[in-house]
C-alpha cells in the first residue's frame, strides 16, 4: 500500500509539515486532494490524496502479487531518529524537493517454462514474442532478474571453479537450461514480437493462452512512452545524491523469472540475494524528484508528470499481477499432469508471494 515516508509517529516537525504543505497545494489544485481531506495536518491532508489516487489507479490489485512501497520521501533511504535531527540542524529548514519512491520488498515468482511450452504449442514464434514484450515492459518499473543475470551469476563463478568440480555446477546447467523457444528470441524485435501477438491472439486455441496474451499486449499499451527512472539519473540535476547513491549495495530486484521453481535460475538468485545488501542500504529501483519550487505551473506540471508514471506503474503491475496468476496455474497445473512436486511452497504467504526475501 503506497503511503508516505519519512514522518514520525509522535510528532512533525516544521521540516515535515513544510515540503508536505507545498505539495499538498499542488494536489488540491490537481485534485487529486480535495479540502474534505483536511485534518490539520498538512502530512495527513497529502497521504490521503495520494493512497486514493494509488487505489483507483489499482494499488490493491497490484498488492495481490507484488510486495513492496510507492511513496513519497523527503529522503532516498529511511533516517533514524538521529541522523535525520543531524541532518535537520545542518540544513537551513527549506525543503526544495520531495521523491517519489518505489520499493520492492520480495521478488515475485514467475515460473515460466510451462507456460511457454503451451505457448510455442500455438505459434513457433509466440514464447519468444511474448517474453520479449512481457521482460520490455517489467523493467519499466523493476529490476528484472532472469536468464540473463544468472548466466553473468554462473560465468563468474565457473571461473573459480577447477576442472573437476565444472562439469557437475549448477553453474554449467544455466546456459543449457534456456528453452529451444527462446533460442530465436534475440532475433525477435520488439515490433515484430507485438505484430506475432495481436496476429496469434485471436487465432489461439486455449482461452487461457488468449487471456495471457491480451493481458501482455494491455501491458505494453499501459507502458507506451514510459522509461525506468533510475536513481542515477538524478545526479546531475541533484548533486548531494550521489553521496547516498555510492553508499548503495546493490538495487534488489522486483520479480525472478525463472523455467520451473527452484531450478538453476533459481539457485543463481538465491546466491545472489544472500550477499546484497550487506555492506548499506539498497538503492531503491524507482526514484523520481518532485520540486516544490518555482511557479505554480511549474510545480503542477512536474507533479503531473510524477503522478503519470505512478498511475502507470500501478495500473501495469496490476496487469502483470494477473499474468503472473496465469503463469503460476500454467506450472501447477504442469506440476499436476506429470505428477511432480513442488520444490517450493506453492500457496501463497501473507503478502500473496512465494517468499524471495530481498
Amino acid at each position: 500500500m503506497p503511503r508516505l515516508s519519512g514522518v514520525r509517529w509522535r510528532f512533525c516537525s516544521r521540516w515535515d509539515e513544510q515540503p508536505a504543505a507545498e505539495l499538498g497545494k499542488s494536489f488540491l489544485r490537481l485534485g487529486i486532494c480535495g479540502i474534505e481531506d483536511w485534518s490539520g495536518s498538512a502530512v495527513d491532508f497529502v497521504e490521503r490524496g495520494f493512497r486514493r489516487f494509488a487505489k483507483a489507479n489499482g494499488a490493491d490489485e497490484a498488492n495481490r502479487v507484488w510486495a513492496g512501497d510507492l511513496r513519497i520521501a523527503d529522503y532516498l533511504y529511511p533516517l533514524s531518529e538521529p541522523e535525520r535531527n543531524q541532518l535537520e540542524g545542518d540544513a537551513d529548514g527549506s525543503i526544495e524537493k520531495l521523491f517519489l519512491v518505489g520499493e520492492y520488498h520480495a521478488a515475485a515468482s514467475m515460473p515460466i517454462g510451462a507456460a511457454l511450452a503451451d505457448l510455442e504449442r500455438e505459434h513457433r514464434l509466440l514464447p519468444a514474442a511474448f517474453y520479449k514484450i512481457l521482460v520490455h515492459n517489467l523493467w519499466k518499473w523493476m529490476r528484472v532478474y532472469d536468464y540473463s543475470d544468472a548466466v553473468e551469476h554462473s560465468e563468474l563463478w565457473l571461473s573459480e571453479l577447477d576442472e573437476d568440480s565444472e562439469p557437475n555446477s549448477v553453474y554449467r546447467k544455466v546456459k543449457e537450461g534456456l528453452p529451444p523457444c527462446l533460442t530465436t528470441s534475440c532475433s525477435v524485435s520488439e515490433n515484430k514480437a507485438r505484430r506475432i501477438l495481436r496476429e496469434t491472439d485471436s487465432s489461439l486455441r486455449s482461452s487461457i493462452l488468449r487471456e495471457l496474451v491480451r493481458y501482455v499486449l494491455a501491458l505494453d499499451d499501459l507502458g507506451r512512452g514510459f522509461r525506468h527512472p533510475w536513481a542515477g539519473a538524478l545526479i546531475k540535476k541533484f548533486p548531494e545524491i550521489e553521496e547516498l547513491l555510492d553508499g548503495a549495495d546493490g538495487c534488489g530486484p522486483g520479480c525472478l523469472i525463472s523455467w520451473h521453481e527452484n531450478d538453476e535460475i533459481k539457485a543463481c538468485f538465491d546466491e545472489e540475494m544472500r550477499c546484497i545488501g550487506q555492506e548499506g542500504p539498497l538503492e531503491p529501483p524507482i526514484v523520481l524528484a518532485i520540486p516544490l519550487r518555482g511557479s505554480v505551473h511549474q510545480v503542477d506540471k512536474a507533479v503531473k508528470e510524477v503522478l503519470a508514471y505512478a498511475a502507470a506503474m500501478l495500473r501495469s503491475l496490476a496487469r502483470v499481477a494477473k499474468i503472473v496468476e496465469i503463469i503460476r496455474e500454467i506450472d501447477d497445473e504442469h506440476l499436476r499432469q506429470h505428477r511432480l512436486q513442488p520444490r517450493i511452497p506453492a500457496e501463497p504467504g501473507p503478502a500473496r508471494l512465494r517468499e524471495e526475501q530481498l
